[in-house]
């Protein structure tokens, strides 16, 4: 008897056909072929794995709206006609942005909630999450070099390169280059001391 994930798949398979024949369709074909299997590899879900390519592309664009968000980038050079009925059908992540003069193939983004990334450009096989900013100050906005990490809340803005392999820690605050290989986090939580004064008791009390 099919489980319930193989019923799932086989109803997406159905569903993301016209989508599956628009990107293959398309100039983006081999690189959307790639970032199917660097998304699988970085869910690190042995089911999944083991599907045929189609379904692993039907699995992710029915179930995983910043995937269909990084499609409708990747067919951008498609017809007017064409990219707004797939937008139609296929909606994207509603709070995922992905604005960029190139996107390197294989970004993978992770929980894309409230994420708003435009830079320059982003280099191959990044990895972003939930409530990132990537974006402009008055000098301009950020280049993203390759195998680059961003965590959850970091803001990494301005005419700055982050350079290849290149790691931000979550809730980081990024307005400098960031060199190759370099891992750059936000301060540590730290208890937060109130001052004392004392009553005519002589009894302590926060204000």
């Amino acid at each position: 008897m099919p489980t319930d994930r193989a019923l799932r798949i086989a109803a997406a398979r159905l569903w993301t056909y016209p989508l599956w024949r628009a990107v293959t369709r398309s100039a983006a074909g081999e690189i959307v072929a790639y970032e199917v299997d660097r998304w699988i590899e970085c869910i690190g879900d042995d089911g999944l794995r083991r599907l045929q390519p189609y379904a692993r592309f039907a699995y992710l664009a029915a179930a995983l709206p910043e995937f269909r968000t990084l499609l409708h980038y990747r067919l951008r050079g498609s017809p007017s006609a064409v990219r707004l009925v797939l937008r139609a059908v296929y909606r994207p992540a509603p709070s995922l942005l992905l604005d960029a003069k190139f996107i390197g193939q294989g970004l993978f983004v992770q929980h894309g909630l409230a994420t708003v990334v435009s830079a320059e450009q982003i280099g191959r096989d990044c990895w972003i999450n939930q409530q990132v900013t990537v974006g402009y100050d008055r000098r301009g906005r950020p280049t993203i070099g390759d195998h680059v990490r961003i965590g959850a809340g970091a803001v990494v803005v301005g005419n700055i390169t982050v350079h290849d392999g290149a790691t931000v820690g979550a809730n980081a605050t990024v307005v400098h280059d960031v060199p190759a290989g370099q891992t750059v986090v936000a301060p540590l939580a730290r208890p937060l001391i109130l001052p004392t004064s004392t009553d005519d008791q002589g009894r302590a009390s926060t204000s």
